[in-house]
């Protein structure tokens, strides 16, 4: 992620390790509203432990690339800032820098990226302090002064305030430098995105033109990884989907996506190389149904 190609989005039209267990389909959760603002966004400052369903709905325009972290012992949120500010920068020598800082420094839990529509994302969290980051006001002066602080605290959520739990039966994984997904999603369910690979990584689904081919996607990734702003764009929207998890994380992701077509891609630098992984692959395209 860079600087110049969240500009390029901003601009677009908004209509091998051990996995983690993720909530089993039918178990419920606890519900944590994030409503947000071109002023920032709200959310819960206290969870229990367990699987937590974060409902993010935008008012902002720009849509809203919400991220749950975890900082390791001894970093500090003002260290973890300055590092993504470098990760999303326009220098790629301090980009690949700050992006391999933040893998050995925060665990990414995941998060909902949304665009035209709400998004809800179910993760499995224990206790302890948390930050809420939207990855979209990464450059604003007020960075600190919008990230959420949450505490997570011990022993289950109280019965009777847990929604029904998820239903689903697709599977998005994430692998080095390929998405193993099916080429139909029936947007009414849930699907499961599970990080396979070596560093942190996101599925993010983004509508497209009629006719966009795979060549299309290589072509545009190809411009964006060279530092090229391409001369057209074949996507017609935001993305939604899931923000970077790290390696062996997972998350139950729900839309209201409308049935069309949409490419599965992630805007994440492979940290051994500094190269996209979109440019080199990792994209694919996908049918969303509704029932």
């Amino acid at each position: 992620m860079a600087a110049t190609l969240a500009g390029y989005l901003l601009a677009l039209p908004v209509t091998a390790q051990a996995a983690v267990p993720v909530p089993a389909l039918d178990t419920p959760s606890q519900q944590a509203e994030i409503a947000v603002t071109p002023g920032g966004f709200t959310a819960p400052d206290v969870l229990r432990a367990g699987a937590v369903t974060f409902r993010v709905r935008s008012d902002d325009p720009q849509g809203a690339w919400i991220g749950l972290v975890r900082l390791r012992p001894g970093v500090s949120l003002e260290r973890y800032l300055h590092d993504l500010e470098r990760a999303m920068g326009d220098d790629p020598v301090a980009s690949l820098a700050g992006g391999e800082a933040i893998a050995q420094d925060v665990e990414m839990l995941g998060g909902a990226a949304v665009a035209r529509v709400p998004a809800q994302v179910t993760l499995r969290v224990t206790p302890g302090t948390y930050h809420l980051v939207d990855f979209r006001d990464v450059g604003l002066p007020d960075l600190a002064a919008r990230v959420r602080t949450v505490r997570v605290l011990p022993g289950p959520v109280p019965a009777g305030t847990r929604p029904p739990g998820l239903r689903s039966t697709a599977r998005v994984i994430l692998r080095d430098g390929v998405f193993e997904a099916p080429a139909v999603l029936d947007g009414t369910e849930a699907v499961r995105v599970e990080n396979r690979s070596r560093q942190h990584n996101e599925a993010m689904l983004v509508p497209v033109r009629a006719g966009v081919t795979l060549a299309d996607l290589d072509a545009f990734f190809a411009d964006v990884d060279a530092g090229r702003r391409p001369d057209g764009s074949p996507f017609t929207g935001g993305p939604t989907g899931v923000v970077p998890l790290s390696p062996g994380r997972s998350a139950l992701l729900a839309t209201e996506l409308p049935a069309e077509h949409y490419a599965l891609v992630t805007w994440v630098r492979d940290l051994e190389t500094g190269r996209m992984f979109a440019a080199h692959g990792m994209r694919a395209l996908v049918t969303v149904v509704r029932g």
